[in-house]
């Protein structure tokens, strides 16, 4: 087995490190460098920054077309291993390798297809999800599932911290699917179940709108950090809210007094935050930021903003 690896993001590099390790890497697939900010020299990707570590040839074709198809035969990697390359492979490109050609995709497909499995966790308030090794086939994530992983989520994960627990167990999952199939006992089976979908994740739908339910917007809060950041606005101004108190669970527990309008900051408490009713309750808010300032926890942005309390935001 000579594995052709692709991957971009940081969240790939120690899967990347395992496989070396373990099996013949022949190649890194990954995207283009991007230009640095103010002319600064271009950026590599963590993931050909971990290949040049590691001493591996790396490839980063702007199109996988037939020049790049010819790049990568010359390797000769038999088999295929992507982790958020952030490419569709077209069939031609998946006819280079006779081996097999898998994905790993992080949900318990066929639960979260799409570009952003980790935020639509967090978002549909799940209580488990997982990482799934798919074999790759035409149309997105529907392919046979080699192997899965799945683990419980206790509502308090934002997309960074969700993303840095993926990282961390992809790689083994990934040695043993791989193990299997050079020992000859991998088995892959049909995804079974109702199937959802993600989006690509853009910044209008980080806006909160308070009349939905505090958990839902305890969710958001969580699944848009790091980007784009949950945001509302307050005097005018952009305001992010990028940190919630609690877990899921307690969202909500407090009641909105009587006639107080959802998106109101209503009152501040030492252990909990600043309270902002919701459509069904107070959502309690310990981290905020507005816009072009440094974030800060809520008892550091209080006496810079004195007319925060009562204010209704939205």
């Amino acid at each position: 087995m000579r594995i052709l690896f692709a991957g971009t993001p940081d969240i790939a590099v120690p899967t990347l490190r395992a496989l070396s390790e373990q099996f013949d890497v022949g190649a890194v697939l990954t995207n283009p460098d991007k230009p640095g900010t103010r002319g600064k020299a271009l950026l590599y990707s963590p993931v050909k920054e971990e290949a040049i570590r590691l001493g591996l040839p790396v490839l980063q074709p702007e199109r996988l077309r037939s020049e790049a198809r010819e790049m990568v035969s010359s390797y000769g990697c038999d088999t295929l291993v992507c982790f958020a390359y952030g490419k569709l492979f077209g069939p031609r490109f998946l006819s280079l390798f006779p081996g097999e050609r898998l994905n790993i995709h992080p949900s318990l497909l066929p639960l979260l297809r799409g570009p952003s499995p980790i935020q639509g966790a967090i978002l549909n308030q799940y209580t488990h999800t997982g990482i799934s090794i798919q074999r790759l086939a035409s149309e997105m994530d529907c392919g046979d599932l080699l192997c899965s992983l799945s683990f419980a989520l206790e509502g308090d994960e934002t997309t960074q911290s969700l993303t840095d627990r993926v990282r961390a167990l992809a790689p083994q999952l990934a040695v043993q699917g791989l193990k299997e199939l050079e020992e000859g006992r991998g088995m892959f089976r049909p995804q079974e179940g109702e199937s959802s979908y993600t989006t690509l994740i853009e910044r209008p739908m980080a806006l909160i709108d308070w009349k939905r339910t505090a958990k839902e917007i305890h969710a958001l809060v969580r699944g848009m950090n790091p980007w784009p950041k949950a945001y509302t606005t307050c005097g005018g101004e952009t305001l992010f809210i990028t940190s919630v108190e609690g877990t899921l669970r307690d969202a909500g527990s407090d009641p909105v007094p009587d006639g107080v309008a959802v998106g109101t900051v209503v009152t501040k408490q030492k252990g909990k935050g600043i309270a902002i009713a919701t459509g069904d309750g107070l959502l309690w808010v310990d981290r905020l930021q507005l816009d072009k300032r440094k974030e800060m926890d809520w008892a550091s942005f209080l006496p810079g903003n004195r007319t925060f309390l009562t204010t209704r935001l939205g």
